[in-house]
């Protein structure tokens, strides 16, 4: 009889793309942790900086790393598919290369949030901070379908624990070479899912305001990916109609509107001065 490989407990995919400054301690914040049955996938799509040789500096310091480097840039969603595809863990948890993991005990609690049930979805605590500060933890009343695709501030993967098995059988993906992926992501997601628990504690530091990070540079890539997200929206509409869909389009016409203001602000700055 074959003897059944056993499967790691979570596969941490952490994704990086120029942020040489950071991902150093990316890393270390998932080698640090006490609970060790975990994989640690780093996804580098392109970067143009020192990141890479960063990234294979901590493979010779670490053994468990397991590295991909893409060789056409894919944006995040690309880089979190990648990681996705080589993952063996039962659960996976989503880190961005400039953030890191709280404290050294995050998973160990995690798991013990899990338990033995095959649980979908884990809806985690995280503290943002950099150019503002805010604590974000999941109550009953925020972990709710609703609240959490249409509500919600921060739409994001890694504020999610994932049972892989999960988004496998649901064929759950990331769009690729598109700001704001996250957003059909979660949705289908959440919507698919049919059990959660809340990890009501701080898992993830998310670091806001970073220079050159996507949330702080806009162009009209971002608008064409806003709508781009607006059209499969409503196909998935028109195939299986739910409140949530609705409420989420309407989020994403406002959040089309916002991102054209700010650039047409920035456009005609100094316009406006005179």
């Amino acid at each position: 009889m074959d003897q059944q490989v056993k499967k790691n407990r979570f596969s941490i995919i952490i994704i990086a793309y120029n942020i040489e400054d950071y991902i150093q301690r990316a890393i270390e914040s998932v080698e640090n942790q006490t609970f060790k049955d975990i994989e640690i996938i780093v996804v580098d799509d392109c970067s143009k900086d020192k990141t890479r040789e960063k990234i294979l500096e901590l493979c010779m310091k670490y053994k468990n790393i397991i590295f991909e480097k893409h060789e056409k840039n894919k944006k995040a969603g690309g880089a979190r598919n990648t990681g996705l595809e080589i993952a063996t863990g039962e659960y996976i948890v989503f880190l961005d290369g400039d953030d890191y993991l709280s404290n050294n005990e995050v998973l160990y609690k995690l798991d013990k949030v899990i338990g033995k049930e095959k649980t979908d979805v884990i809806y985690l605590g995280f503290q943002i901070e950099g150019d503002r500060k805010e604590l974000v933890i999941p109550s009953e009343e925020t972990c709710t379908k609703t609240y959490k695709v249409a509500i919600d501030k921060y739409p994001n993967p890694w504020s999610k624990c994932w049972r892989r098995e999960f988004l496998k059988e649901n064929i759950i993906k990331f769009p690729e070479n598109r700001f704001y992926e996250d957003v059909l992501f979660v949705y289908n997601g959440i919507m698919k899912s049919k059990s959660f628990k809340i990890a009501d504690f701080v898992v993830h530091n998310y670091i806001s305001g970073r220079k050159n990070s996507m949330t702080t540079t806009l162009s009209f890539k971002n608008i064409d990916d806003t709508v781009q997200n607006l059209k499969d929206l409503l196909e998935m509409r028109e195939k299986e109609y739910t409140k949530e869909i609705d409420l989420i389009i309407k989020k994403e016409i406002n959040m089309c509107k916002k991102r054209l203001d700010i650039i047409e602000k920035s456009l005609f700055k100094n316009e406006n001065q005179k």
